[in-house]
């Protein structure tokens, strides 16, 4: 087996290895309760904090407002999220974690802090600073490739 089967290879199982671990730790800390799309939403109103209306959390998470605005609305009936309006805008609404969220949320960033100390812990400096370089051409790639796909191209734009 060359290196390009071996990367390959491992991407296909580091990717599966890494999503199913995600799923089991989302399912372990919420008893079942949240998918790992949902705690996803939860993690972009974190991410969108400061300006946390519906729009800015659909684009933080790549998605249409019409999706967001489902998986909000099941999120919410489910007691994570709630709507606030804006006081001077009344178009605008605010998407904010319930407590029961926050903690929800809290666990699932403390499950990836203990991930990545397990990960760097058993590599150096110069390792890690090698390995950012690396991630970062692959989520521009990846992200090219994802923009390729959503123009309809077939496998995307591989150079």
């Amino acid at each position: 087996m060359d290196n390009k089967d071996k990367i390959q290879d491992f991407f296909i199982k580091c990717f599966y290895t890494i999503l199913s671990t995600a799923e089991k730790s989302i399912e372990n800390i919420s008893d079942g309760e949240l998918s790992l799309k949902e705690m996803r939403l939860i993690d972009a109103v974190y991410k969108s904090a400061g300006n946390n209306n519906f729009s800015t959390v659909a684009k933080v998470l790549g998605v249409t407002l019409g999706t967001l605005t489902t998986s909000f609305a099941r999120l919410e009936k489910k007691g994570y999220l709630y709507k606030v309006q804006d006081d001077g805008d009344k178009r605008i609404f605010y998407i904010e974690p319930t407590p029961h969220g926050a903690e929800m949320y809290k666990q699932y960033k403390s499950f990836h802090e203990k991930m990545f100390a397990g990960i760097t812990k058993s590599i150096t400096e110069p390792q890690i600073e090698t390995m950012v370089d690396a991630l970062q051409k692959l989520d521009k790639f990846f992200t090219s490739l994802k923009l390729d796909l959503s123009k309809n191209h077939p496998i995307g734009k591989i150079d």
